[in-house]
């Protein structure tokens, strides 16, 4: 019995060896694991601009009623920041069926800051912009991103972009395009804004 079990004694295995196409396979998808982790890390997908929780960036523009409004004024108030064009037909639907709504409602506890981006159309002028103000019954402020600098601060791609930002000048909630559940979904996030 002891010689059957001697003869079963395996001998040690000789180690594996790489072939060429198996060191440019285990390249191969080193590489792939490496940008895909730097993707996940980096994201150049997100765009610039800051994200919920992060402080708004500041900045002064000229009204369209000829004075100047900067947003660190508003400290100490929550803020509907709107970046929006007057020639956008879904900033002019939610102008019309659901900010004016809003402002009627939160006006006194939250200021309201439409900037105008000119993305599509003629170029806005002050003009155009307080024609919009009055055919949709938006009375708050509005300001022109000639340069395209605040835009630019905020990774704004699109219109209508919200920001609602906190009484301290802090991001809470950004609402891209036209919201599906329109005033509740604004309500909602400015009722956070107010700690309710």
């Amino acid at each position: 019995m002891e010689a059957g079990r001697a003869a079963k004694v395996q001998r040690p295995r000789p180690a594996p060896v790489v072939t060429r196409r198996g060191v440019r396979l285990i390249a191969a998808v080193s590489i792939l694991v490496a940008v895909v982790l730097f993707l996940i890390v980096v994201n150049p997908f997100r765009g610039a601009g800051p994200n919920v929780g992060q402080q708004a960036p500041d900045f002064t523009l000229s009204t369209s009623m000829g004075g100047t409004v900067t947003l660190s004024a508003f400290r100490g108030t929550p803020v509907l920041l709107e970046f929006m064009d007057v020639d956008c037909p879904a900033c002019q639907t939610e102008a019309g069926n659901v900010l004016s709504s809003l402002f009627g409602n939160y006006s006194g506890r939250i200021r309201f800051l439409s900037v105008d981006v000119s993305f599509v159309g003629a170029t806005d002028t002050d003009a155009r912009i307080n024609d919009f103000r009055t055919r949709y019954n938006t009375p708050w402020e509005y300001a022109l991103d000639g340069s395209g600098s605040v835009q630019g601060a905020y990774g704004v791609r699109s219109t209508p972009t919200t920001f609602i930002v906190d009484r301290n000048g802090v991001i809470l909630q950004i609402l891209h395009g036209s919201q599906p559940t329109g005033y509740s979904a604004y309500a909602a996030a400015l009722d956070v804004a107010l700690g309710i």
